[in-house]
Formats: C-alpha cells, sequence, structure tokens
C-alpha cells in the first residue's frame, strides 16, 4: 500500500505527522538558507586545500570522499526517520552539519581534511532523505511533483546565492568562509525549530503492516531509478568535466561561474509551472523527456566552440530539464510502503548517489582520454536509462496481467 498524505485527507499513516502549508514553506526557506551555506563553502573548499599544500589529486579525493560518506549515509538516515520522525533527524543533521564547518578553519594537514570532509557529508546526508519524506508527508499525492519542483528551485536559489557571497568573504580570509558557512547553517537549523513535531504514534498494540525489505523497495523502485540514475550520472561527468572544458575553450571563472547560474535560473524562475507540468505529463513522459533532452545536448557539446553558445545552452537545458526529476521524486514517494517514505527515500537517494559518483569517476577517466568521450558517456547512459526504464515498465505490467 502506498503512504498516503497524513492530516490533508482525512488518514493517518503510523510514524508520521499531519502537517500543515506552515510546515512546507518554512521547510523551503530552511532548505534554501542551508543550500546557501554550502553554495557558500565548497567552491571555495579547492582553493582553501591549495592554500594548505594540497594538489588536484588531494581536492579529488576530498570531494570523493563526501560523495561516498552522502551515499553511505542516505538509507539508515530514511530508517531513522521513520522510526523517530522527520523533524529530530532533519534538526540533529542540521546541526552537527554546522558543528563541523569550524573544523575547515583549523591548522589541519591536507590529508586530515579527507576525514573532515567524510564526516561532514555523512551529517549533511542525513538531512536529504528526511526531508523528502517530511515533503511527501505534507503534500497529496497528486500534487508532489508541484511540491518536489518548489524543493528543488530552493536547492537551486541557495546555490546562486552561495557562491557569489562565498567569493567576495574569501577575498578577505579562506577560513572566513567556513565560519560563515556554519553561522548560516545555524540560522537555518533555528528556522527549522518550527517545523511542527510529529503527533503521538497510535497505540502500538494495533494492527501493524509487515515490514518491507530493502530489497523489495529497490525492486519497487528500478523503473524509477532507471530514469533518475542516468540524470545523476550525467550530473556526476559535469561536476567533473564542465568548468575543465569551458576553461579549455577559452572561459574565464566568472564565466564558468555564469554557466551554472544560466543552467539554475530557469529552474528557479520556473518552478510552478514545471510542477504543474511534472504532475500533468506524469513521471514516466516527463522523466523520459528530462533524460533524452540530457542525452542529445550532452551530444552536442563536443561541437559547440562559442563559451557564450555553451552558456546559453544552459538557459535551455534547465527549461528542457526542469520537470524531469521533480516528478520522478514524486513518484518515488508515491510507491513508497506506509510507514516506509523515509526508507524508500533512503533506497532511491543512494541509488542517484552512487550514478553520481560513478559519473564523476568515469567522466573524469574519459576526459583525459579525450573530452568529447566524457560527454558521449552522458548520452549513451542517458538512452540506455531510457530503454531500461519502458523494458522494466512492460515487465511489470506484464506480471500483474490477469491469467487467461
Amino acid at each position: 500500500m502506498a503512504e498516503v498524505s497524513p492530516g490533508l485527507d482525512g488518514s493517518t499513516v503510523p510514524g508520521t505527522a499531519g502537517l500543515d502549508a506552515r510546515t512546507f514553506w518554512t521547510l523551503l526557506a530552511g532548505n534554501t538558507l542551508t543550500m546557501i551555506g554550502i553554495g557558500f563553502f565548497l567552491p571555495i573548499l579547492p582553493l582553501l586545500i591549495a592554500a594548505r599544500g594540497g594538489g588536484a589529486a588531494l581536492v579529488g579525493l576530498v570531494f570523493a570522499s563526501g560523495m561516498v560518506a552522502r551515499a553511505l549515509v542516505q538509507y539508515p538516515a530514511g530508517w531513522l526517520s521513520d522510526r523517530v520522525g522527520r523533524r529530530p533527524v532533519i534538526l540533529g543533521s542540521l546541526f552537527v552539519y554546522a558543528l563541523i564547518f569550524p573544523l575547515y578553519a583549523l591548522p589541519l594537514p591536507p590529508p586530515a581534511i579527507i576525514a573532515v570532509r567524510f564526516v561532514h557529508a555523512l551529517a549533511g546526508g542525513s538531512y536529504e532523505p528526511a526531508s523528502l519524506a517530511l515533503i511527501a508527508d505534507l503534500t497529496n499525492s497528486d500534487r508532489r511533483g508541484t511540491a518536489f519542483s518548489r524543493l528543488r528551485a530552493s536547492d537551486m536559489l541557495g546555490l546562486l546565492i552561495g557562491p557569489v557571497i562565498g567569493g567576495l568573504v574569501a577575498g578577505f580570509r579562506l577560513e572566513y568562509v567556513s565560519i560563515a558557512g556554519a553561522g548560516i547553517c545555524l540560522c537555518a537549523t533555528a528556522l527549522l525549530l518550527r517545523l511542527r513535531p510529529p503527533p503521538l504514534r497510535p497505540d502500538a498494540g494495533g494492527q501493524q503492516e509487515p515490514p518491507v525489505s530493502s530489497r523489495t523497495l529497490l525492486r519497487t523502485l528500478l523503473p524509477i531509478l532507471a530514469l533518475a540514475a542516468p540524470i545523476f550520472w550525467t550530473f556526476g561527468v559535469f561536476d567533473t568535466v564542465w568548468s575543465l572544458y569551458l576553461t579549455s575553450r577559452g572561459a574565464t571563472p566568472l564565466l564558468v561561474g555564469l554557466s551554472f547560474a544560466t543552467y539554475a535560473l530557469p529552474i528557479v524562475a520556473f518552478a510552478g509551472l514545471a510542477g504543474g507540468l511534472a504532475d500533468r505529463l506524469g513521471w514516466v513522459r516527463a522523466g523520459t523527456l528530462s533524460l533524452l533532452a540530457y542525452g542529445l545536448l550532452a551530444s552536442g557539446y563536443p561541437f559547440v566552440t562559442s563559451v557564450a553558445a555553451l552558456i546559453l545552452i544552459g538557459i535551455v537545458e534547465g527549461s528542457l530539464t526542469a520537470a524531469g526529476q521533480p516528478a520522478l521524486s514524486a513518484q518515488a514517494s508515491r510507491v513508497a510502503p506506509a510507514g516506509a517514505q523515509g526508507r524508500t527515500q533512503g533506497v532511491y537517494q543512494t541509488g542517484l548517489n552512487v550514478a553520481q559518483v560513478a559519473g564523476a569517476v568515469a567522466g573524469g577517466w574519459l576526459y583525459e582520454a579525450r573530452p568529447a568521450f566524457a560527454f558521449f558517456s552522458a548520452t549513451a547512459v542517458c538512452l540506455i536509462g531510457a530503454a531500461s526504464s519502458a523494458l522494466l515498465r512492460r515487465k511489470s505490467r506484464t506480471s500483474h496481467a490477469p491469467a487467461s
């Protein structure tokens, strides 16, 4: 049985809260502040490592440790949010995340930053499945595309604002950025204290549904992951090679930053429209169209030599793909069994994080062989994902068809 939205349709699911619009907008505001703190700091981290004597290889290891930690913590954090509630996991993870920031300002040897980044990402990664599960708790099933679109827009808004301010602060002293990041995330934690606490759970003596295994959750999510994971593979490839590729075409650091902004702008500006489109098109069409757009545009980038054109294509890419990711996230929340929304989000986010790590590693290796190969890998993975999702959905329909 799929989990419904407690408090909005007259029903209640054990272990979840009856929530309201104020809680929804509080979460979005807190999420924006959190992403400002992250965007404030992460672009400056390579400079901080270099100032301590670390090279490009160490920078890669630091970021890889963060990606691995995020992937490892998704399922346990989702499980915990099902047991103790979304609010404690959100507040606890964000508070610890803020407290770790100042460690980067200490005179640590460069290799020690790998361990700090790993623990930092464990704390930050715990926030994600709990907040996604809370969004699902807040909204009716047929409106979740809009809700997840607004959540993604709050991510992008924070990442638009954070790097700009962070760059200005870093001009005074690099270590100030980590202190400011801590302050911003503590402010986000204080704001999220306004989240309504969950009501008391029903009597433990009531009838309980049997627990669902993580393997069953993964099987349920596979058709969705087949569309979503290639998108995150593409993100991983672009995380690794995009700045290098633009620079090789003659772009300045300012233009590299502008290219990320042009991609994010339509996602922020058209969040409501994209969310409505995600709900109307449905997850299959919205996800497949976004996946094909990512893949086809990736195949064209190696043949574009103009920096201005590459930046402007980002606006097109952001516009064409704005509805896909929210639609897929919404569907992942709809198929969650009762009482397992957090674990479902944990399995789903683990799959996405693994795909992003794989894309980052493979993209970097292929880029060294030939830049075009990295982009073509994104195209191939996107096409394979679209075909695989179609086959998995067909297999699911066949297995559930009544015998004649």
